[in-house]
């Protein structure tokens, strides 16, 4: 069993940079594992662990009949594509996380793989925001070119949207901004010397995703994100130099013309453009549909009904631009109660690890924060990779064992003057 928990995990970690096929076969099977652990009676977790993985699956359950009663209650007139409804899965992916790392994770090995895989995305995708992306990938992958070749600079000086090993400027960006949690945690409370030299590295080539995939929620996440871990852990001399290259890449962004024109139209695109819209829209199906919503998946027909009136269009329908809205539009209050309580529980079960000095709660947390902040103008879901992303680093940091790659709180540097 430790052996395939291993290898799920590893899998899982390799997708989180390569490619979402990866992370769906690492979902599907850490909820094997957790069914066999469960069965054999092997499952040990601690109380508000469970209580968030009880949560969990209540929403899961919720998600997965609510399809049902749209179609008895009239709300819906068809079932869910299958891509939106199996999406219960990437729901449940981080409660199963936590339950198969009760028998052991390899720290350093996912470690390794995360921190060399996404160094290398990186640097493909610096290459891909210079350079114009010609080549085509095989047809089975599935892989949309288009919006790699789509230029955000000028004829003179094009800078195109990168996408790294994902070719996707969002995936690979939001997916970016999951993995900074942890990064940010090796480099202000890790143990030794080196791997903080390589998470600082690695911070800096993950806010470079979002910066050549030119995402503006994902760039001032990581920004925000990166401020407050470091006046939250670091101190003195690290914490001036963190500051300082943010500062830097703050300057840059400022200095990019294409960056400028992109940060002018982001108070236009909230304030009365597409996102605007799709809130609207969403608000129509909530008041509609207040309580049991219109099924889990069926936003987007629901949303595309409303066409002759509001004017949404295909691409906007998908969702209502925000986590709360959609959730609430989809699965009515039921659902929407039930996401506050997985996340209010998962966040105390997070932050008592950290107390405890777990460095994968600290990392889970910042991520955690990223997620909510970006939830805010995305429908993070959406995205299966993205969710997965996510959920994978939450459920890493409801396990045991990364203590020992972290300082203990005696040895956490102390501001000068400070008990």
């Amino acid at each position: 069993m430790r052996r395939a928990v291993t290898i799920v995990l590893a899998v899982w970690a390799v997708g989180l940079f390569l490619m979402e096929g990866l992370q769906q076969v690492g979902a599907w099977a850490a909820v094997l594992l957790a069914v066999v652990l469960a069965v054999r009676k092997e499952l040990r977790l601690e109380p508000d662990v469970r209580a968030y993985v009880r949560a969990v699956l209540a929403l899961g359950a919720w998600q997965l009949v609510s399809p049902a009663v749209a179609l008895v209650t009239g709300a819906a007139e068809h079932w869910p594509r299958s891509g939106r409804y199996f999406q219960i899965v990437d729901t449940v992916s981080g409660a199963m996380v936590a339950c198969i790392g009760t028998v052991g994770v390899p720290w350093l090995l996912l470690g390794g793989l995360v921190a060399g895989g996404w160094l290398a995305s990186s640097a493909l995708g610096l290459f891909q925001n210079r350079v114009l992306w010609t080549w085509e990938p095989p047809a089975f992958l599935k892989l949309n070119m288009v919006r790699l070749q789509e230029n955000f600079g000028t004829d003179e000086e094009p800078r195109y949207a990168a996408g790294g090993f994902l070719f996707h400027r969002l995936r690979f960006s939001h997916q970016a901004i999951a993995v900074l949690g942890p990064a940010l945690a090796v480099l202000a409370r890790g143990r030794v010397g080196w791997r903080r030299v390589l998470a600082g590295v690695v911070v800096c080539a993950l806010l470079l995703a979002p910066y050549a995939a030119f995402a503006r929620a994902a760039l001032l996440t990581g920004f925000a994100v990166c401020v407050l871990a470091l006046l939250l852990l670091s101190h003195g001399t690290p914490r001036k130099v963190g500051l300082g290259v943010a500062a830097v890449l703050a300057v840059m962004v400022a200095v990019t013309p294409a960056w400028r024109e992109r940060m002018g139209k982001a108070a236009e695109n909230l304030f009365g453009g597409e996102r605007t819209l799709a809130m609207s829209v969403g608000w129509r199906l909530v008041r509609a549909h207040p309580l049991l919503g219109v099924g889990f998946g069926n936003h987007k027909p629901a949303a595309l009904a409303t066409q002759p009136e509001t004017g949404i269009t295909d691409l906007l329908a998908t969702d209502s631009h925000n986590l709360w809205l959609t959730t609430w539009a989809e699965t009515g209050l039921v659902g929407l109660v039930l996401l506050a309580s997985v996340h209010l529980l998962l966040a105390r079960a997070l932050v008592r690890r950290h107390r405890e000095g777990s460095l994968a709660a600290t990392g889970a947390l910042l991520s955690f924060g990223g997620f909510h902040l970006l939830s805010v103008v995305h429908y993070l879901p959406f995205h299966t990779s993205v969710h997965l992303g996510f959920c994978f680093i939450w459920g890493l940091g409801l396990c045991r064992g990364s203590e020992v790659l972290g300082l203990r709180r005696d040895e956490v540097p102390k501001e000068p003057g400070a008990p």
